[in-house]
């Protein structure tokens, strides 16, 4: 499949909350969920809660640093919405952070997404010819003026039909998840593709949904349903209605989600991501030739904890945490530019020497993108006294860009893109490199539902 798109420069692959708190205070419910989902943005987050009228707090920094007890207790309502950013260059412009309100007719109305939105800079080139003016650079921003556009009354008045059409219509190519609050209601849709995950859970403390079902945990829920690619959720006071906008799309989920993005503890596309990452490790092991024997297996913290613990017990060789993680620092993948991901993978990983000198270290991550993080974690280990290191990636090699958000700018930057595997393992000082191929891992994910784009050097 070739799409011909243009895409905007903001890309992003972020985390969305959302719902209705039979206790009237949803705020405490949505700073919660949106900790168990800081994995999937670490540069800003943001609520917005009401019933008529919405309050809305946002600002760049962790969770537990823009929400302290003071702001939470101020933003009141049983309805509202949340989200975790991440942004692919250095973006210090608070008006890109979400959710995105705005004051239409006399009422508010808010939203956030996940994803990458098509057509995105076209419809705002076309705005700006008629005179409207964004003050923002986000996706947000254009699917709002857009809705606003086509439907022309007081977004209380909006029927979820309406603004499914206008979504579809305009944004019909785009991986989003989207999450819309409008007075006493909540409205969340899930791509027809199904690039990126959407959660539905019916709980005793109310109705929710979510990027990942991680983001539920401690509620005492009662359901939990997958929102299936091209459908919906329309939350009020009254219930939850399942609706269906666009079911035509061949679906290409995310392998990336299951690989890298989500949690663990998380259960993505109805497969649940730590069994997924340890069987990905188990195959991997299986490629390594008959004669090649290290000392210690040791995982890239954290999503390569699950891949190496499977590489671990198929190779049989002896698994140990040779490098401590700082929770406290932010994901090095997703850091907006180079310089930062570098600083960020010192001060985010310590090795302890006793598990590592002397040794010969196969070290198992998720994958290999531009490879800074795995040349700086080598230098680490070497520096700790390992006598050798030995890369290994449960994702096959990275040859292509990604068309639908995830942070892979240029075919340039890629550690694979037109070199051996003794090449990569000299430029990121690795001992020798390995590479679970893309037939093996097809064997984890069946079948054709699922995106592969960035593992194919031309597109067919």
């Amino acid at each position: 499949m070739c799409l011909k798109i243009e895409y905007k420069k903001i890309q992003e692959e972020c985390g969305i909350f959302g719902g209705y708190a039979f206790c009237g205070h949803i705020a405490p419910y949505i700073k919660c969920a949106l900790l168990k989902l800081q994995h999937r943005g670490q540069e800003s987050a943001g609520i917005c809660c009401g019933d008529e009228v919405q309050n809305l707090y946002k600002d760049f920094g962790l969770v537990n640093s823009v929400f302290k007890d003071y702001e939470i207790s101020n933003l009141k309502g049983a309805f509202g919405i949340g989200h975790v950013r991440y942004s692919t260059f250095r973006d210090d412009r608070k008006e890109n952070i979400q959710p995105l309100k705005i004051r239409y007719m006399g009422e508010d109305v808010s939203l956030a997404h996940n994803g990458n939105v098509s057509q995105a800079a076209h419809i705002r080139e076309k705005f700006e010819k008629i005179g409207e003016v964004f003050l923002s650079a986000s996706d947000s921003e254009v699917i709002l003026k857009r809705i606003v556009f086509s439907l022309k009354k007081k977004p209380s008045e909006w029927t979820y039909d309406e603004v499914a059409k206008c979504i579809n219509d305009n944004f019909s190519l785009g991986s989003y998840c989207i999450v819309i609050f409008t007075k006493n209601r909540i409205m969340a849709f899930r791509d027809p593709w199904g690039y990126r995950p959407l959660m539905l859970a019916k709980t005793a403390q109310g109705y929710f949904v979510a990027s990942e079902d991680v983001a539920f945990w401690g509620l005492d829920v009662e359901e939990i349903v997958e929102i299936q690619p091209g459908c919906s959720v329309e939350i009020t006071s009254g219930g939850v209605e399942y609706k269906t906008f666009d079911t035509t799309k061949k679906h290409k989920k995310c392998v990336f989600e299951q690989i890298y993005f989500a949690s663990a503890a998380s259960n993505i596309f109805s497969k649940n991501v730590y069994q997924t990452r340890v069987c990905l490790g188990e195959l991997l092991a299986q490629c390594e030739d008959s004669d090649f024997c290290a000392d210690v297996v040791v995982p890239v913290m954290d999503s390569g904890l699950g891949c190496a613990i499977g590489y671990a017990q198929k190779s049989g060789m002896p698994f140990h945490l040779g490098l401590v993680r700082n929770s406290w620092a932010e994901r090095s993948f997703i850091q907006p530019e180079q310089k930062n991901r570098k600083n960020n993978v010192l001060q985010k990983f310590m090795p302890i020497k006793s598990v590592v000198e002397g040794k010969r270290v196969v070290l198992v991550d998720d994958s290999l993108v531009r490879g800074t993080t795995s040349s700086h974690i080598i230098k680490i280990l070497k520096n700790a006294g390992a006598r050798e290191v030995h890369m290994r990636s449960v994702s096959p090699k990275i040859l292509n860009t990604c068309i639908w958000g995830v942070d892979i700018p240029t075919k340039e930057e890629l550690i694979c893109h037109g070199i051996s595997d003794s090449k990569i393992a000299e430029k990121i000082g690795a001992d020798s490199v390995k590479f679970l191929p893309l037939d093996m891992m097809k064997e984890v994910f069946e079948g054709d539902n699922w995106c592969l784009e960035c593992f194919l050097e031309d597109r067919g």
